[in-house]
């Protein structure tokens, strides 16, 4: 049985040492009836991710009833641990820390040169890539999913973590040095994000319970399937249940499995295992990193020739503006561009120019300048694009 709480928060954790035997780590674990999933690399065996859940700043506890209740304070867990094996833990806000003073926690594992390929998926307008793509200086591949939902595909050099261009929810899949990793992002706080790596070794543990109704309530709560889970459950049409079997399977094979369950096509799948180039996925649209300027004018193309894909009435009424009454965009550039010319002046002028705020006036002025000039020119755009097309219309019409 559990105790019924209003909420179970998860909370991570980390055993760091010379040396972690997983087996030994999970018997001890289960001693102190602490509810938590350990996960781990077989290259790194001086360190333990630990997944745990609380309420009111205490661990899920399986007592003598066989009852998970909250009741395990964090800093003692983080002691216990430490004190047995001799390590540093950190289990949410607390650390215990009993590493020998001569402890040698470096590794001699050598991954080599590498490159990851990104798979982002989101309900990021079409109209925003080439901008991305500038801005983030890197080349981005477009493939639509369904109505609403669409791949950026792009690769990095090394296994740096993704940039995550799109707009948030998302869900990221990424493979490098053979390792693949799902993981859903709601916003750019990296404690809300939930991740699955197939990569890792992963056990929950449960007070020693196996195949019981603790087990699975242990399971339910910080276990790695609840994390596929969750992430299948991002993406409309997605079969949830394939997703969560994918945790069983290594490789290729769980690339393929968890692409397939997400409801995308096998080039995708292709591409992440390294059977094709991105440039070789059917259907792609390719942007690739070129300057701002020319940037802007292809996403400008894209919201004018689709204007579904914006999304947002924020841009049917800045086009109208523009087009309509552009007096009124010069004017707000103008205002814009006068306050940040001042700012300027003053951050130059001042007796202290070195200071942060002084620094940051400068900053702002020089951005709302650029940004100013950059509003005249876009709405100049938006005025030629809107006369060429009624030109081209009235010809027709001829």
């Amino acid at each position: 049985m559990v105790e019924i709480v209003q909420r179970w928060d998860r909370v991570e954790g980390v055993i760091i040492a010379e040396h972690l035997d997983p087996k030994s780590v999970a018997e001890f674990i289960n001693s102190t009836g602490v509810i938590a999933a350990m996960d781990w690399y077989e290259r790194t065996p001086n360190l333990i991710g630990l997944t745990l859940v609380a309420h009111d700043r205490k661990l899920a506890t399986v007592n003598d009833a066989g009852e998970i209740a909250a009741s395990t304070e964090f800093e003692d867990f983080a002691l216990d641990v430490a004190s047995k094996f001799e390590a540093e833990v950190m289990v949410g806000d607390v650390s215990a820390d009993a590493l020998p003073e001569d402890a040698d926690l470096e590794s001699d594992i050598e991954l080599g040169d590498s490159r990851t390929t990104v798979v982002e998926l989101s309900t990021t307008p079409a109209s925003s890539v080439p901008l991305l793509a500038a801005l983030e200086d890197i080349d981005i591949a477009l493939k639509e999913i369904n109505t609403d939902w669409r791949a950026l595909i792009y690769e990095m050099e090394g296994d740096d973590t993704p940039v995550l261009v799109g707009d948030y929810p998302m869900v990221l899949l990424a493979r490098s040095n053979g390792e693949f990793k799902a993981l859903l992002a709601v916003d750019d706080d990296p404690e809300t994000m939930t991740m699955f790596n197939w990569g890792m070794s992963t056990r929950t543990l449960a007070g020693g319970h196996t195949g019981d109704t603790v087990a699975r309530i242990a399971e339910e709560l910080v276990g790695a399937r609840t994390d596929l889970r969750e992430i299948a459950e991002a993406i409309p049409g997605a079969d949830v249940t394939a997703a969560e079997n994918s945790a069983q399977l290594e490789g290729t094979r769980a690339v393929e499995a968890f692409v397939r369950a997400l409801g995308l096509p096998s080039s995708i799948a292709d591409v992440l295992n390294g059977r094709i180039e991105i440039t070789d996925i059917p259907g792609i649209e390719f942007n690739d990193a070129r300057g701002i300027a020319n940037a802007i004018g292809r996403s400008v193309d894209k919201m004018l020739t689709e204007p579904e894909s914006t999304g947002s009435k924020l841009w049917e009424t800045y086009h109208k503006v523009a087009v309509e009454r552009p007096w009124i965009v010069r004017v707000a550039a103008s205002v814009e561009a006068s306050i940040g010319a001042t700012l300027i002046v003053n951050a130059i002028r001042g007796r202290k120019r070195n200071s942060t705020w002084a620094k940051a006036g400068a900053v702002l002025g020089t951005m709302m300048l650029i940004d100013s000039v950059a509003e005249v020119s876009l709405a100049k755009y938006l005025g030629l694009r809107a006369e060429r097309h009624a030109e081209r219309d009235a010809n027709r019409g001829r």
